[in-house]
C-alpha cells in the first residue's frame, strides 16, 4: 500500500494561459527626456553608469533565470532523459524562484504529466508553438512553490510558444511582471517578432511595462558579445533596440560588467566553436539599482546554452543575516580536523584536572574555570572547522572551479587572438560542462537512493518531502517604540535589529510585575506548590547526588538524536 499522501490539487493544464488578468491601469509610460535614449550603434542603450551591483546583498529578494533547454528530451516524463527531472533539481539546488524556459517543446498531455510529478513543489505556465508543440519552440515559466507565491499567478500569451508575460508578487507584496521570450532565428522574423512585441504594448498602454524581461533572443547587441567579434543585423537588432526603449529596459549584467567577455550559447568545436551572449535578462531601468548577483553559470543540463541569473529585491524589502553558522557535515570525519579536536580535548582535560584540584582548596578564577575553559575549546574547534570548510571542497568542485578560472581568464585575454580564444575556450566549457553533469547526476543518483530507501517509510525524511510547499514568511518590518504615541511611526527593516526588539520586548513583559503585596504572593506560590503531590523518595535523592560515569556520559550521546538542530554554537550532534 503506497502511504504517500496524494499531491495537492493544481490548476487544470494551461487554465493561466486562457485567463486574462485584471490589469490595473498603470497610465501610458512617461516620455523620456530628450536624446536619453539615442542609440549609437552598436554601443548599449544608456550610458553605463552603475557599478558595484554584482556584489552579494543580503536584502529578502527573488533569483530569477533564463535557461534554454533544447527540447525536453525523451518524451515519457518519467524517463531519465526526460529533461524536467532535470529542471526541477536545478531549480532546488540553486533555490531559483522564477526560471524562464526557452525551447520548452510542452503540449498539455506534457504538462498534465510535470504536474502530477512535481506539481506539489513547482507550478508550470506555458505557451506551445501553435503547429507543432512537442517539436519546437514552446516557451515556459517554472515557479518554485518554496521560493515564491503562486496563487494568484496569471499569464497572458503575447506570441504563442515564443512570448508570454507572467504577472506575480514581489518580495513585499506588490506586482510583478515579467516577460519571457524565445526569439526566432531568422534575422527577417526576429525583427518582426520585436515590432509584435511592442505592438501589444503600444495598443494596450495601460498594461504595466515588464519590470524582468529574459529569454534567448536569439540576437546579439553589440560584437563583444560574439566570439568571432561581429554585429548582428541591423533591421532585427534595431528592431530590439525600439522595443527596449520603448520599455525602458537595460541589460543588467552589461551594466555590471561593462568590458567582460562571456557567452551563453557555446557552439561544439567540431560545428567551428562559435560562442554568443544571446540568452539575456533586462530590468526596467529604475529598477536596476534593486537588482544584484548577475551572473552566468553552466548547468548540469544536456544543453549547448547557459544559464543566466539574477536576484531582484525592492528598496523596502528587509534586509537578513548570513544565518547562524553550522559545523559543515562533510568535515566531521576530516582527519585533520578530528586530530585537532583530539589534541585540545587532551589538553582541555589536563586543564580541568588542574581546575578542579585548585577549586577543592577555594582557589577559584572567575575568568579561568571549567566553564570558561569549555567554552574556549568550543570556540577553538569551531574556528579551525570554519578554515577546513574552506580548503575541505570536493574534488569535483574543485576542478570545475580551476577550468572556470582559466576559460574566464583565455576569454578576455587580449594577447590572443580570436580563433586561439575561441578553440581554447571550447576544449574548456566542454570540459566544464562534462564535469557539471557528472556533479548533477551523482546528486540526483543519491537523491533517487535516499528516496527508494525511505520515500515509504514515514519518519522524517518522508515527512518534510510531503509536507505543503509554500515560501518561508518574512517579517518585513517592526514599528520601533515610541514614548510619544503621537509621534509619526518609524520602522526597522534589518532583521537582526528587529530580532533585538522583540528579544527587549519579551524581556520587559518578564520584568512588569504587578504591584501584589509580597506576602500575598508567597501565599498564593505556596499554594501552587502545595498541589504536587510527586515528590523525590530519599532513595532517588542518593541518586541524582551521584556523579556520572564516563560510560554514562558516551551511552547518552550515542543515544542523543542525529539530524538535530545544533545550538548557538553551531556544532552539530553528529
Amino acid at each position: 500500500m503506497n502511504s504517500r499522501p496524494n499531491p495537492e490539487p493544481e490548476p487544470p493544464p494551461g487554465e493561466g494561459n486562457q485567463t486574462q488578468p485584471q490589469l490595473r491601469d498603470y497610465g501610458p509610460p512617461p516620455e523620456p527626456p530628450p536624446g536619453e535614449y539615442e542609440r549609437l550603434y552598436p554601443g548599449p542603450a544608456i550610458q553605463r553608469q552603475h557599478r558595484g551591483t554584482g556584489k552579494k546583498n543580503m536584502k529578502t529578494s527573488i533569483k530569477a533565470a533564463a535557461l534554454n533547454i533544447k527540447g525536453r528530451g525523451n518524451p515519457d516524463v518519467r524517463h531519465g532523459d526526460n529533461k524536467w527531472y532535470h529542471i526541477w533539481q536545478l531549480v532546488r539546488e540553486e533555490r531559483l524562484g522564477v526560471l524562464i524556459v526557452s525551447e520548452s517543446h510542452l503540449d498539455d498531455n506534457h504538462k498534465a504529466d510535470i504536474d502530477s510529478l512535481f506539481g506539489r513543489a513547482i507550478r508550470l505556465e506555458f505557451t506551445p508553438d501553435e503547429t507543432a508543440p512537442s517539436a519546437r519552440a514552446g516557451l515556459a515559466f517554472v515557479l518554485n512553490k518554496n521560493m515564491v507565491k503562486t496563487q494568484g499567478v496569471q499569464t497572458t500569451e503575447i506570441v504563442p510558444g515564443r512570448a508570454m508575460i507572467l504577472d506575480m508578487e514581489n518580495v513585499n507584496g506588490e506586482e510583478l511582471s515579467i516577460l519571457g521570450v524565445y526569439a526566432p532565428n531568422r534575422p527577417s522574423d526576429n525583427a518582426a517578432f520585436w515590432r509584435r512585441i511592442k505592438a501589444y504594448y503600444v495598443a494596450n498602454p495601460r498594461r504595466k511595462r515588464p519590470d524582468l524581461f529574459g529569454g534567448d533572443t536569439n540576437i546579439v547587441e553589440d560584437a563583444i558579445d560574439r566570439l568571432p567579434a561581429h554585429t548582428d543585423n541591423k533591421a532585427a537588432v534595431d528592431a530590439f533596440d525600439e522595443l527596449k526603449t520603448y520599455l525602458r529596459l537595460v541589460d543588467g549584467w552589461r551594466e555590471t560588467y561593462p568590458t567582460t567577455r562571456a557567452y551563453t550559447f557555446l557552439q561544439p568545436g567540431a560545428l567551428g566553436g562559435s560562442q554568443s551572449r544571446i540568452d539575456r535578462m533586462y530590468v526596467k531601468r529604475d529598477l536596476f539599482e534593486d537588482t544584484f548577483e548577475w551572473d552566468i553559470q553552466t548547468v548540469g543540463i544536456n544543453t549547448d546554452h547557459r544559464m543566466v541569473t539574477v536576484r531582484l529585491t525592492t528598496e523596502d524589502a528587509p534586509t537578513l543575516g548570513h544565518g547562524r553558522w553550522v559545523w559543515p557535515a562533510h568535515i566531521i570525519r576530516d582527519k585533520v580536523l578530528t586530530d585537532f579536536i583530539q589534541e585540545q580535548g587532551l589538553q582541555l582535560q589536563e586543564k580541568l584536572e588542574q581546575v578542579a584540584r585548585d577549586e577543592q582548596t577555594g582557589q577559584r578564577n572567575p575568568n579561568y574555570n571549567a566553564q570558561t575553559l569549555w567554552a574556549k575549546f568550543k570556540t577553538d574547534i569551531g574556528n579551525k572547522a570554519r578554515e577546513r570548510a574552506r580548503i575541505v571542497v570536493p574534488k569535483i568542485a574543485e576542478e570545475i572551479a580551476k577550468l572556470q578560472n582559466q576559460r574566464d581568464t583565455l576569454w578576455n585575454d587580449p594577447e590572443l587572438s580570436e580563433d586561439d580564444r575561441k578553440l581554447s575556450c571550447v576544449v574548456l566549457e566542454e570540459k566544464i560542462a562534462k564535469l557539471m553533469k557528472q556533479k548533477h547526476n551523482d546528486a540526483r543518483l543519491t537523491a533517487q537512493v535516499r528516496n527508494r530507501l525511505e520515500g515509504e517509510v514515514i519518519g522524517e525524511y518522508w515527512s518534510r518531502i510531503n509536507k505543503p510547499h509554500k515560501p518561508r514568511d518574512v517579517i518585513s518590518r517592526l514599528r520601533k517604540p515610541t514614548e510619544d504615541p503621537e509621534e509619526q511611526a518609524q520602522y526597522e527593516t534589518n532583521s537582526k535589529r528587529m530580532a533585538t526588539m522583540a528579544r527587549d520586548y519579551h524581556d520587559n513583559l518578564q520584568e512588569d510585575r504587578s504591584d501584589t503585596p509580597a506576602d500575598i504572593r508567597e501565599e498564593k506560590i505556596n499554594q501552587v506548590l502545595n498541589r504536587i503531590e510527586a515528590k523525590v523518595t530519599p532513595e532517588q535523592h542518593d541518586t541524582l547526588k551521584q556523579r556520572l560515569t564516563l560510560e554514562e556520559v558516551r551511552y547518552a550521546l550515542r543515544k542523543s538524536a542525529s539530524r538535530k538542530a545544533p545550538g548557538l554554537d553551531g556544532i552539530t550532534y553528529e
